[in-house]
């Protein structure tokens, strides 16, 4: 049946949200994702929720009319368009509930990061967050979630306690430890495989304060400083997570001038230890970073000509990596891998393209140590057992045809580094999704118990645009 033929009349009578449907103003919006230069999508129905109910109903009509269903939280994670699908669009439903006594958060499906910083950070607590404001709060959960406070309490997934979740059949499900305890496991990193997650309730962490920020380098020290960094997270205590990107920022009026067209090596850092004394907290940050504060090159003291590094209210967490609110207007590709550490050779073969200037690659590598290894299989199917360092690159250009270019140049690079990596993967920053990928995020048993869910939740693969598991697996 083709959506031509699909009355949705009955289900904008049932619902307190909104129906589009091609054609109808407010599509468009309801279909965009965060970064819709990069990305378009064609669904055959958005629905935009404003109640559970909603959602019930929404799954119920699409079953009925044999619609493949998509999810939409924040906008940043799109695995594959919903193109023909329903789409359930949760713009709408962003409460968070916060409980300080306890220490528990009630996150709907379309809370940003943002937004659950905000509402508890005035009790003195924080959630496993990312990187980024923009990122919805559930879908970064159920994909594992790494942050800046990932190496002293672990991944987002660790923190999910309880979710409230629409399966294929349309029935909601209250998932925590006692009810359902083995889809519980399989959210914590099995993404929306299984069901619609309309809320999370996730652990709060005592962080008033962090110090952190970033040293930003000229690119013509790029191997000095990386090398100078794999050696210092060697050293680094649990309660200091770290990354180190390589940038090249256009010549653009709304940077910073001293960021104009230029390219750099940057670190950024935050510590949490030490939080219940911030004067202490600061002092111990910068001794933790005093080796990266002034690097010696051939004989000569070099300092970076950015430094950031201050004591921040966890309010502010976000000033750390200073992602963008906003996606730039351009196109754009990712890869990742991870490491269980950077040879010699691995340095030289990612700074023979990266670092130049004309490739605009930009590369995050994230230090993780052991913190995604450190929880069991049986608390969660996520975590990298092996790779304590994991790397992201993203080329991006103004048309397809500069980008496939700039594609082919990414791919030779990882074709380079594929034989040094550990083969894992995490999903929510995997770039190109391929069956590859998605199994060597999980352990083989740990995919194996997974598929079994699938199978029994959603056997007829019903959520299917995500890091997809099939159920014949």
């Amino acid at each position: 049946m083709s959506i031509e033929q699909i009355d949705v009349q009955p289900l904008r009578e049932q619902l307190q949200g909104s129906v589009f449907v091609p054609g109808d103003d407010g599509y468009e919006r309801a279909s965009r994702v965060w970064d819709s230069d990069a990305f378009e999508q064609v669904p055959a129905v958005v629905v935009m929720p404003e109640t559970v109910a909603d959602v019930c109903h929404a799954v119920r009509f699409a079953r009925q009319h044999r619609l493949p269903i998509g999810v939409q939280g924040g906008g940043h994670g799109h695995p594959a368009p919903a193109n023909g699908a329903l789409l359930i669009n949760f713009a709408r439903m962003t409460e968070v509930k916060v409980n300080p006594e306890a220490a528990i958060a009630s996150v709907s499906a379309g809370a940003l990061a943002k937004d659950v910083v905000e509402a508890v950070t005035p009790y003195g607590l924080a959630p496993l967050g990312g990187f980024a404001p923009t990122v919805g709060v559930v879908g970064y959960m159920l994909g594992g979630g790494v942050g800046w406070l990932t190496r002293r309490y672990g991944p987002g997934a660790a923190s999910i306690r309880a979710a409230e979740v629409v399966t294929a059949d349309g029935h909601l499900l209250h998932v925590d430890e006692n009810n359902h305890a083995e889809l519980l496991w399989g959210l914590r990193g099995g993404g929306g495989n299984f069901g619609i997650v309309t809320s999370l309730e996730i652990a709060l962490y005592p962080v008033r304060t962090v110090f952190g920020g970033q040293l930003a380098y000229p690119i013509e020290l790029s191997r000095e400083v990386l090398n100078a960094y794999l050696k210092w997270v060697k050293t680094t205590p649990t309660t200091l997570t770290s990354a180190l990107r390589i940038m090249h920022f256009p010549d653009r009026p709304t940077l910073p001038p001293l960021l104009r067209g230029r390219s750099a090596i940057v670190v950024m850092a935050c510590y949490s230890g030490s939080e219940a004394d911030p004067e202490t907290q600061r002092e111990q940050g910068e001794r933790l970073m005093q080796p990266l504060r002034a690097l010696t090159v051939e004989g000569e003291i070099r300092t970076p000509f950015i430094d950031t590094l201050a004591s921040l209210p966890f309010a502010q967490i976000a000033s750390i990596a200073q992602d963008p609110v906003k996606a730039p207007p351009v196109l754009s590709a990712s890869e990742a891998c991870a490491f269980e550490d950077m040879t010699p050779d691995v340095v030289e073969a990612l700074l023979r393209v990266a670092a130049r200037p004309e490739s605009q690659m930009m590369v995050e590598l994230r230090h993780f140590g052991d913190a995604l290894a450190a929880y069991p299989e049986q608390i969660m199917p996520f975590g990298m057992r092996r790779a304590t360092l994991y790397m992201g690159f993203m080329v991006s250009a103004p048309s397809s045809s500069l980008l496939e270019e700039k594609k082919r140049n990414l791919e030779m690079l990882m074709q380079d580094l594929r034989p040094h990596t550990t083969g894992e993967a995490i999903l929510n920053l995997a770039g190109t999704i391929t069956p590859e990928k998605i199994n060597g995020a999980y352990a083989p048993k740990d995919y194996q118990r997974l598929v079994a869910l699938k199978k029994q939740y959603d056997p007829e693969n019903v959520f299917r645009f995500n890091y997809n598991i099939q159920p014949a697996s």
